[in-house]
């Protein structure tokens, strides 16, 4: 995907984890990023929903890392020895954050799924049903909005950087 640095370049492949070019404005990195992390958190939510919903929830976290990966590489590869400070700026810290909350939402989706497995498979009964429901819908918007907040102060950093640090 690197020697191809189009695809490498597509935001369904690094999840906006690429620093941004000079011009565009705060606002428009952070919705980048909120949306890349409203789609994957919105997809952990229905896999949470299924009996099948761990493997996916799995391959989810894997695509995560896939994605901080490829952009680290990219960036290392367009711009050699100088990556670091870049890298160091604007991706690490997003990165890190992201990562432990694609770990907080696959854990979830984990319990829920399990949760519903075992209820298919030997009829166990979760007491209080609908609260655990609204616990899981509760959990995932408190996900939702720790993302909007990584993604703001995401928006933020690689304005600054872009528009500060770098000229």
């Amino acid at each position: 995907m690197i020697k191809n640095r189009t695809l490498a370049s597509s935001v369904f492949i690094n999840q906006y984890f690429i620093s941004a070019n000079a011009g565009l404005s705060a606002f428009s990195l952070a919705l980048g990023s909120f949306l890349s992390s409203l789609a994957f958190t919105a997809a952990a939510f229905f896999f949470g929903l299924c009996a099948f919903g761990k493997p996916f929830g799995a391959l989810l976290l894997m695509y995560r890392g896939a994605g901080i990966g490829v952009s680290v590489a990219l960036v290392y590869s367009c711009m050699g020895k100088n990556a670091l400070l870049p890298l160091l700026v604007t991706i690490l810290p997003k990165a890190v954050a992201f990562s432990i909350s694609a770990i907080l939402t696959v854990r979830e989706v984990f319990r829920s799924s399990h949760i519903i497995f075992m209820y298919c498979i030997k009829g166990d009964t979760y007491t209080e049903n609908t609260h655990s429901f609204r616990l899981y819908c509760i959990k995932f918007i408190v996900l939702i909005l720790l993302s909007l907040i990584i993604s703001a102060a995401d928006g933020g950093l690689n304005y600054l950087y872009v528009n500060i640090i770098r000229q």
